[in-house]
């Protein structure tokens, strides 16, 4: 079940970078950031009511210190994209972020996954950012793609964090974390410019709707860790990018390159041999 709770956790990832991309070309992205964590505190607080747990001290400590990385993250997410663009700096972050759960599993806790589900994970990874890649005639700014490694590095922390958040917890920890990563990102949305949400009521609605996928997101990894594995469900979730790929193709009529396609397979084949492992 803890695979099926990452799939979708992908598709939501997927479908909110995919509007974030064309919202943060239009709005600063500071001010999509404040808007997308105001509408994902709202719904983390309606959950969380039918959510119930009993969480300690400590599932509460690790939500607000998840909510600093995921404010944090964000905002240079979607610094990057509007430096460089969804297209290259989103393969760059998924495979960061994917690696460092990886990492985590088995240099510090020790965690010897199975050969077929290391060779899933092997091939999960290459899969993020040869599915997403896409060539493009504007040169890359190299500063963009700098971003885009910081942000993967803060989300892979960010995974890392959630993972000690105990199973009885329930909603409360989520809460917070959405709260503390609407502080952040308002604090910083007013300090460097004139206004907290973008200007214009479409890129506004756009971003409430970011952040309501951004949430269900978030919820369905929390979902995923009650049973699964830090690194395995790290790693299909991270798939957001080919997500983000797959509806420009659908509805933009975007191009799909060769190499996309077999990275495309290469994810499904990925998520097969982690689930038989």
């Amino acid at each position: 079940m803890s695979i099926i709770w990452a799939m979708l956790s992908t598709l939501a990832i997927g479908s909110g970078e995919f509007f974030a991309g064309s919202v943060t070309d239009r709005a600063r992205s500071h001010e999509v950031s404040a808007a997308m964590f105001t509408s994902g505190f709202a719904l983390t607080v309606l959950i969380s009511s039918a959510w119930t747990g009993e969480p300690t001290t400590s599932d509460l400590v690790f939500g607000c210190l998840a909510g600093l990385a995921n404010g944090v993250g964000i905002l240079l997410l979607y610094w990057s994209y509007a430096e460089a663009s969804v297209r290259s700096a989103a393969p760059v972050a998924a495979v960061v972020m994917s690696s460092i759960p990886v990492g985590w599993d088995v240099i510090i806790t020790g965690t010897s996954p199975s050969m077929i589900t290391a060779l899933g994970l092997a091939l999960g990874v290459a899969a993020i950012g040869v599915s997403s890649y896409e060539p493009g005639d504007d040169p890359i700014e190299l500063r963009g793609l700098q971003v885009a490694v910081l942000a993967g590095a803060v989300f892979g922390i960010l995974l890392v964090l959630l993972s000690f958040i105990g199973r009885e917890a329930g909603g409360t920890p989520l809460v917070a974390q959405r709260g503390v990563g609407l502080l952040v990102t308002v604090a910083v949305a007013r300090l460097t410019g004139p206004r907290i949400f973008p200007g214009h009521r479409a890129d506004l609605r756009m971003a409430l709707f970011v952040g309501v996928l951004a949430t269900t997101a978030v919820v369905l990894f929390a979902l995923a860790l009650v049973d699964g594995s830090l690194s395995v469900v790290s790693v299909v979730a991270s798939q957001y990018a080919a997500v983000a790929v797959m509806l420009g193709v659908i509805f933009r009529g975007q191009r799909m390159w060769w190499w996309q396609a077999v990275g495309l397979v290469a994810a499904s084949v990925s998520v097969v041999l982690i689930t038989l492992g």
